[in-house]
């Protein structure tokens, strides 16, 4: 006991720096990427665009996995089906991609805009 009595500063300090380290470990935890995240929901876009609808509250920053014909591409995104507009993680995974042709994406679901009437998702990757 009497050790501890001595060297009751240097456990004190030891106790402190273990409590940073822990708080620090906690706090800035690495964020979650879309390629580690599991999908709320696989299949159609059609499918999806209709259960968005009756819902969309619920499908509101969920991560999907959808299929789809490209309708149109541009220098960010593509969009499916004229109705789901896909916004790459990486915009030169939109230059892989042609007009027409069936793609499988992943991506999270960030909103609906009703002046264009399109579906929203960002973060998207090709799977």
């Amino acid at each position: 006991m009497s050790w501890l009595k001595k060297n009751k500063l240097i456990v004190v300090l030891f106790f402190i720096a273990l409590c940073g380290f822990t708080s620090y470990k906690y706090i800035y935890k690495p964020h979650k990427t879309i390629e580690s995240l599991p999908p709320n929901f696989t299949g159609s876009s059609l499918f999806f665009l209709q259960k968005a609808n009756k819902n969309f509250n619920h499908w509101n920053s969920k991560i999907v996995v959808l299929t789809g014909k490209v309708s149109s591409i541009d220098k960010e995104g593509i969009t499916l089906n004229d109705k789901i507009y896909c916004q790459f993680k990486n915009p030169k995974e939109a230059t892989l991609i042609k007009e027409n042709q069936v793609v499988r994406i992943k991506g999270h679901v960030i909103g609906y805009d009703n002046l264009l009437d399109e579906l929203k998702l960002n973060q998207c990757i090709l799977k």
